[in-house]
């Protein structure tokens, strides 16, 4: 699919609307995301932040993407599998999504192959790639395509533990590198050597490039001192706000006291009736009306109480500074949005960076300490929305942190970054 921008167009775009600039010119920029939506939705903040600069941008992401990204006004090209239905399978058979099956590694290799095979030619003629989640052979798409590449990060993470982590995080991560290099550097070397490019010698900093840009809050969590990637932390990308609460949530939320929002993202659920029954016994036990978010799960909801809503996506940004407590899985999102809007919160994870967001909620002291999402029961539930409700020095803690995460604009500063380093300039 060839989705070059027109050259006339793009320098009729200059004239417009940078007419007292004529040194600036708009660039054309492919955002490529394979995630959840917790890697899809800020990237779509940071493409808005772009465009409203004037920049051109290509969003090429997993299929289900498509009318969220179109209906923020993107040309939307979708690349690799269904990550919902996958997560939703997944459920369905109660594996997870952490367990590597000799099927699935195969699924994951043939992905991998496609990014090194059909990428170049959608990037072709872009001034620059940003890449997030799981597009481990996106960086040498772009050197094949000749394209400038960045990787953007939203769990700092990511990076490494760090000089001061213990010897056994570092042998962690020393065979975690060992398992990307044993399984994909030679698949990719042999499509680097077919386009007459030096080969790689480690995935992961391939997958890193030359300066990784951290998308996350250095007050909820910063770069472990001593990582060896060069990286600027510019803060987490939240997705300005499009509509208006719907009006049933509106209402539910004035018709009594701040209810408590519940909600586990892409995490997948095996028992999705049983947790809606679970729900309603939590809001008679706790007293307090709650806000459920159906999530990938699909949660049913035709036996629950007056006191229990559901919703389907709704902006984290309008809702949560109305709640008494959030309740999640420890996505880096919602709990930055959590975080922002100054509310107590507590987190039950399932995956991935979820497990240092929950230990990190505790340690700043926003929120309790709690159990992993598998062994996550009624009584844990109950137990965190009365501790976050009661605790006064949880409600301090969440109004302190919020205040430093409203001192600077991780969209604005992003945005600046990729403009004083990329921005062609006469």
């Amino acid at each position: 699919m060839d989705v070059r921008i027109n050259h006339v167009s793009r320098y009729i775009n200059t004239i417009f609307r940078y007419k007292n600039n004529l040194n600036y010119i708009p660039m054309r920029i492919a955002v490529f995301v394979y995630g959840t939506r917790g890697d899809v939705q800020p990237m779509l903040a940071l493409s808005i932040g772009l465009a409203e600069k004037g920049h051109q941008i290509v969003f090429i992401a997993n299929p289900e993407n498509e009318e969220m990204v179109k209906d923020f006004g993107f040309s939307f090209v979708p690349f690799g599998p269904n990550v919902k239905e996958q997560i939703r399978q997944n459920a369905l058979m109660k594996r997870s999504p952490t367990k590597n099956s000799p099927s699935a590694m195969k699924e994951f290799k043939t992905y991998i192959g496609d990014q090194l095979n059909l990428l170049p030619d959608i990037i072709r003629g872009s001034d620059l790639i940003l890449n997030a989640g799981l597009g481990m052979g996106v960086a040498s798409a772009a050197d094949i395509a000749n394209v400038p590449y960045r990787f953007v990060i939203f769990y700092p993470t990511l990076l490494g533990p760090g000089s001061s982590a213990t010897i056994l995080k570092r042998m962690k991560v020393a065979l975690m590198v060992f398992m990307a290099n044993s399984i994909l550097k030679s698949f990719i070397n042999k499509k680097r050597l077919e386009a007459g490019l030096d080969p790689i010698k480690s995935v992961p900093d391939s997958y890193a490039g030359e300066h990784v840009i951290v998308a996350a809050e250095e007050a909820l969590n910063k770069v472990n001192e001593g990582v060896k990637a060069k990286y600027t932390q510019t803060g987490y990308l939240f997705l300005p706000v499009k509509n208006k609460l719907p009006k049933k949530v509106e209402d539910f939320i004035v018709s009594g006291t701040p209810p408590v929002f519940i909600g586990f993202g892409s995490n997948p659920i095996y028992y999705p009736q049983e947790l809606t029954q679970m729900f309603n016994r939590i809001a008679e036990s706790t007293g307090q009306r709650l806000i459920v978010s159906k999530g990938w799960a699909d949660l049913i909801n035709s036996e629950s109480s007056s006191d229990v809503l559901y919703v389907d996506d709704i902006s984290y940004e309008l809702l949560f500074p109305k709640m008494a407590a959030i309740i999640h899985h420890g996505g880096t999102g919602t709990m930055a949005y959590a975080a922002r809007a100054g509310i107590p919160q507590a987190a039950f994870p399932f995956m991935a960076d979820q497990f240092i967001n929950r230990d990190q909620i505790f340690k700043l002291q926003i929120g309790p300490k709690t159990f992993d999402f598998k062994k996550m029961t009624e009584k844990e539930i109950v137990a965190a929305i009365r501790d976050c409700v009661s605790n006064d020095l949880y409600k301090r803690r969440a109004v302190e942190i919020s205040e430093k995460i409203h001192e600077k604009d991780g969209l604005k500063l992003t945005v600046q970054l990729i403009e004083e380093e990329f921005n062609t300039t006469g």
